[in-house]
């Protein structure tokens, strides 16, 4: 019997044997068969068909007719890859659980994932969405939004702050009414930046242009987030917020000390701030939970400095951001409560 490398190929790749591959492909040309037929039409030993058999059954692609002899069918390939598809997702999803359970205590090593598959990436941005706990910033088209936007609402929903650089006429409504949300307008949107907490950030390169196989990373590397973040400073001086969607108040969360000092600049004096960060001393690189109202701040982009001035039982402690210097304290865990 024929088959073509193709298929062999095909198949071996999603870790069929041989045998297998030439069982299944026998039965789906000539139809129902015997183990007699199936060895004499796909030349494997009569004694390896029962083996190849059961280990097809396990898989679900094959099934048999009870009789003497017996007969075997094969499922066609839309039925089969559906199951071998549910159970892969099962599997999966079992993992993914099993990761969540186990906590590695030692501290990560950082990494770059690279991809020239857009649904792979736009797999990367849904993954790290998920696990967002303060705040995602998302520089990128509005069209790109679409295919995200249950993961973008779902970060709302937890409370994750969303800080999005695009278009002036984007229509983000279904992300209202939700959490916190803040939307400005900019002009410079070639690529997709997605930064998470200030863990990691995800590039696709030229996503405005609309490649098909836009090259692309997710990287976890301090240099690497420090360079976006660096653009991201940048890209904030250069826009222009045109919604402000503040849903939770009394708990309003960043990572990015920028956004967090932009929105204290703007209410500090016609409400009381209060803060709770989760942060780093800069003499003793010792982390530490700090609460305390805000009675000040340091906002001037072109010197590179933003920082806030939170009171605490302490005394007045200086607050900055990721790769802060001049501070007491560098933080991406923000906490705001607005009263």
């Amino acid at each position: 019997m024929e088959i073509s490398e193709k298929v062999l190929g095909m198949l071996t790749r999603l870790g069929f044997t041989k045998y297998e591959i030439l069982t299944y492909w026998t039965l789906l040309v000539y139809g129902p068969s015997t183990a007699k037929e199936i060895s004499e039409r796909s030349g494997i030993p009569y004694n390896r068909v029962y083996d190849t058999i059961a280990s097809l059954k396990t898989r679900r692609f094959v099934s048999e007719i009870d009789g003497s002899p017996r007969v075997y069918v094969a499922f066609s390939p839309s039925i089969a890859f559906l199951r071998f598809k549910k159970e892969v997702d099962e599997i999966k999803e079992q993992l993914e659980e099993e990761l969540k359970r186990i906590k590695v205590k030692t501290e990560e090593r950082p990494g770059v994932w690279r991809t020239k598959e857009l649904d792979e990436a736009i797999e990367m941005v849904r993954e790290s969405l998920e696990r967002v706990e303060y705040e995602a910033i998302l520089l990128s088209p509005g069209k790109f939004f679409i295919e995200i936007k249950d993961s973008l609402r779902n970060a709302l929903k937890k409370g994750a702050t969303l800080s999005i650089y695009t278009e002036g006429n984007i229509d983000l409504s279904e992300l209202t009414n939700i959490g916190n949300l803040f939307v400005r307008k900019f002009h410079r949107l070639n690529h997709f930046i997605g930064m998470f907490d200030g863990r990691e950030v995800i590039n696709i390169q030229n996503i405005g242009f609309e490649p098909k196989n836009p090259p692309s990373f997710k990287a976890t590397y301090p240099e690497i987030i420090f360079s976006q973040y660096s653009f991201l400073r940048e890209a904030f001086g250069e826009s222009e917020l045109i919604l402000e969607d503040i849903n939770q108040k009394n708990e309003l969360r960043f990572f990015a000390d920028f956004h967090a000092v932009d929105v204290i600049r703007r209410y500090l004096g016609k409400c009381d701030i209060y803060a709770e960060v989760i942060a780093k001393s800069l003499s003793t690189n010792e982390i530490e939970e700090l609460r305390g109202k805000v009675v000040g701040y340091t906002f001037a982009l072109n010197e590179g400095i933003d920082n806030f001035e939170l009171e605490t039982d302490r005394g007045i402690l200086k607050i900055g951001g990721m790769f802060a210097v001049l501070e007491d304290y560098e933080t991406t865990k923000i906490k705001l409560i607005l009263t």
